[in-house]
């Protein structure tokens, strides 16, 4: 989104609420956080929140209403993906885990790696394993859509933060064995 087109966001925000105050700062800060998104998933969401609420949108309002407009429904559904678990499990068994994992969707990959494709499948108490993949599966959504809201040039910022921090954790490490 260009700054002109968050310019006419914000006017529609302020055509629908009167009373919201729009100085340069607000478009300066709102371009930062909001200029990573596509005008028209952006026009579509503050329309959306238009007519929910009695209150004008805020940033989060909208990246989170953008996120949901984005997210394909199967990614909100948790029972259907331990559906598809005991699926894999009966058309690939014990012995074919790369082949399961190839053919799952990748949230529900990931979750499966988490646990273990073996302590599934050998587990005696199915009930139990289900619960704890739902929990799991519940957070690694979660946590995948609080990244998704994050503007990419943010999120671009954390990632470095994070893999420098590492480099910097590992580096530390090999020069205690070193000092040893």
């Amino acid at each position: 989104m260009t700054k002109t087109e968050v310019v006419k966001l914000l006017a529609v925000i302020s055509g629908a609420y009167p009373n919201m105050q729009v100085t340069e700062a607000t478009v300066a800060l709102w371009y930062e956080l909001l200029g990573d998104l596509d005008i028209n998933l952006a026009l579509a969401a503050v329309k959306k929140l238009i007519l929910e609420s009695s209150y004008p949108p805020t940033i989060a309002d909208i990246r989170k209403r953008v996120v949901d407009i984005i997210t394909p429904a199967e990614d909100k559904m948790s029972a259907a993906a331990w559906g598809e678990v005991e699926k894999k499990i009966r058309w690939y068994g014990y012995y074919r885990e790369v082949e399961a994992l190839e053919n799952m969707t990748p949230q529900v990959a990931k979750v499966v790696r988490y646990i273990g494709w073996r302590n599934i499948c050998l587990s005696e108490e199915p009930s139990v394993i289900r619960g704890q993949f739902l929990k799991m599966y519940q957070q690694v959504a979660e946590r995948e859509q609080k990244e998704r809201l994050l503007p990419l040039n943010l999120r671009d910022d954390i990632k470095r933060i994070s893999d420098a921090r590492a480099l910097n954790q590992l580096e530390e490490g090999c020069e205690d064995a070193d000092e040893e």
